[in-house]
């Protein structure tokens, strides 16, 4: 099931960056379904609404972060591991694709994260400021729903690189290199 001999550690931090990924995972598919679609009920001012998306969103940037680089950097170091020891090790060998893999999904999230998520997270931000200042502000309104909706499909796609991340490492977890005996 698990790596043994000196690549032991192997399987504890493979939990680690699977369960980062699945908490990661949970936490934002979350805000899609249930959140955001509260945030934006017509019956609720859009100064509310906006005051409330900025308020989760730049809280989230303190939680998801951190766990994405957890993540990351445990399967950029089970990847390396798994390719520097692939001739000594079987278990090393097989894990080895899917140890790549969930790192590529990892950086994936990273990219997406930064790339789609971080500059509508920055202009409902904005349209949340322009709504405080003026709750009468139609346009900022207008745009703030928009996005509001936008975000809310948008973090599926996030979301999906993360479980896949997860599905992966709970299945390299198992690896213990039997495949390549045969």
């Amino acid at each position: 099931m698990a790596s043994t001999g000196s690549l032991w550690w192997m399987t504890p931090l493979q939990a680690v960056a699977t369960l980062a990924a699945a908490v990661n995972f949970g936490g934002s598919a979350l805000q899609s379904p249930l959140i955001m679609p509260m945030l934006q009920i017509p019956s609720i001012p859009a100064v509310h609404a906006g005051t409330a998306t900025h308020y989760l969103l730049s809280h989230s940037e303190h939680f998801f972060p951190p766990v994405n680089a957890l993540c990351t950097l445990s399967n950029l170091i089970l990847t390396i591991t798994a390719y520097l020891n692939r001739d000594s090790s079987r278990a090393a060998a097989e894990k080895l694709p899917y140890c790549a893999a969930s790192f590529g999904l990892s950086i994936a999230t990273t990219a997406y994260a930064l790339l789609i998520m971080v500059p509508m997270n920055k202009r409902m931000g904005l349209m949340a400021k322009n709504l405080e200042g003026n709750a009468s502000d139609e346009k900022s309104e207008k745009e703030l729903r928009r996005l509001q909706q936008r975000w809310t499909k948008l973090n599926y796609g996030r979301a999906s690189l993360m479980i896949g991340a997860a599905v992966i490492g709970m299945y390299s977890i198992t690896l213990d290199g039997a495949v390549l005996r045969m």
